[in-house]
């Protein structure tokens, strides 16, 4: 278990800080550096593709790109921010929003008649698969078989951690400062493996979104 003065590895008495980019306790990761690279570039894409939506009649397909992306923006770079102040468990289960949003737009791409079920809600079941929507991820063709057993990983953990299935506690689980094994109930801070393993996954997911949104848009370079 934790104690209140334990939860964030910080010594007695000093109030759970608030972290800014020079002090963040993962700076320097290059699981880090890798996530803000790909938030630089999707962030430069989107100053770009957001004036272009308002003034340019748009097709069904931009229409729905033009709906899901700006929110699939907002969730990753929540993520980079709970990763800076070392709320790992909140920022992985963001990750899954953040699936649901990508592999959308990967799947309506790739299946551009799906788009009037998507706008009207996925009537009648008519909603695919998080699996059918991930193996669009990559584009046309066979996903290969380590890329899809990796998204099947990622599914199983994604739905324990949105459901608080016991596995999910594994995510919260720290070395205290006596050194015995615990829970964090706020900050985990001393935990590099666990950030770089979200910073990795998100900035792939941002990679995607980068690339799908440049497939949908006419974009200057």
């Amino acid at each position: 278990m934790t104690s209140q003065d334990d939860y964030t590895g910080e010594p007695l008495g000093r109030s759970s800080p608030v972290f800014t980019p020079g002090d963040e306790p993962y700076l320097g990761l290059a699981a880090v550096q890798f996530f803000d690279q790909m938030l630089i570039g999707l962030a430069a894409q989107q100053r770009q593709i957001g004036p272009w939506t308002r003034t340019n009649a748009m097709s069904a397909l931009q229409e729905a790109a033009a709906e899901l992306v700006p929110g699939a923006c907002s969730v990753t770079f929540s993520i980079r921010e709970l990763v800076r102040q070392g709320y790992l468990l909140s920022a992985r289960i963001l990750l899954r929003p953040l699936v649901e949003r990508v592999s959308t737009l990967a799947y309506l791409i790739d299946h551009e008649d799906a788009v009037d079920l998507w706008k009207a809600g996925w009537p009648h079941k008519s909603r695919p698969s998080l699996a059918t929507r991930l193996s669009t991820i990559t584009g046309p063709g066979e996903v290969p078989a380590d890329i899809k057993a990796a998204f099947d990983e990622s599914r199983q953990i994604y739905n324990s951690l949105v459901h608080g299935d016991p596995h999910s506690a594994l995510t919260s689980a720290i070395v205290l400062p006596d050194g015995n094994p615990g829970y964090t109930i706020s900050k985990d801070v001393r935990s590099p493996s666990r950030a770089a393993e979200i910073c990795h996954e998100a900035g792939a997911y941002a990679m995607v979104l980068t690339v799908r949104s440049a497939q949908v848009f006419p974009l200057q370079t």
